[in-house]
């Protein structure tokens, strides 16, 4: 009885082959089957958790209400809200028709006959069609360099149809209030790109990593079979 042969290098390295290029197809497979599996927790949702339960939406016309000790940005939030929201917006974003909507249907059109338009017979003071944003990286407030310089600009203008008739200190509070506010949204708005990157969302990333792993691992497993096998 002849002992039985032991395998050749050739055929070992072959065999190692096999399975280096077959390592990096299992690992795509997996995760790419782990990207698009839901995750599971092992029991079936209740009718309970099927349903959600929707969540009001805010009311931008609440009157705001103040603390019981209220400090500069408590009295200038409540002094924005009655002398400047109307035209400047809820967020600040101005007279847009998004915020024109917000309101009750009649008081939808600023500019209709007997309204703001400024024509003979209305009864009320007349508003431009377009009133800039005063919070936000386009708040038309940057040319002010301090808040001083806003409450006195304040003072003296606004509101427009009844100049001087917010004391010194409203007027403190509201530069306060508008000055926190727009910088508080101006430097959301400008770190939000170098936060996000350039990478693009999680999914295309390891789509990226998982096909330089692969190519890597194939450009291998060529350069040794090479070796093993070269030209005659």
């Amino acid at each position: 009885m002849s002992a039985a042969r032991r395998p050749s290098g050739t055929g070992l390295r072959t065999g190692a082959l096999r399975l280096f290029m077959l390592f990096p197809i299992t690992l795509v497979a997996g995760l790419s089957f782990s990207l698009q599996a839901p995750a599971s927790s092992g029991e079936a949702p209740s009718s309970d958790t099927q349903t959600a339960t929707p969540t009001p939406e805010p009311d931008r016309l609440a009157i705001p209400t103040l603390p019981e000790n209220p400090g500069p940005l408590d009295v200038g939030r409540v002094a924005y809200y009655y002398n400047c929201m109307p035209c400047h917006g809820d967020k600040g974003q101005g007279l847009t028709d998004e915020w024109r909507l917000v309101w009750v249907e009649d008081h939808q059109d600023c500019w209709s006959r007997g309204c703001h338009g400024g024509k003979a017979g209305d009864q009320a003071f007349r508003i431009p069609r377009y009133i800039p944003p005063v919070m936000g990286p386009s708040s038309s407030l940057t040319r002010f360099t301090s808040e001083e310089e806003l409450s006195d600009y304040l003072w003296t203008s606004h509101p427009p149809q009844r100049p001087g008739d917010l004391d010194e200190m409203e007027c403190q509070a509201l530069a306060a209030y508008l000055s926190q506010n727009a910088r508080s949204s101006t430097v959301r708005m400008e770190r939000a790109p170098a936060e996000e990157g350039n990478l693009g969302p999680p999914s295309e990333v390891l789509a990226m990593r998982i096909g330089a792993i692969l190519a890597f691992t194939l450009g291998a497993a060529w350069l040794i079979g090479r070796r093993d096998h070269p030209r005659a």
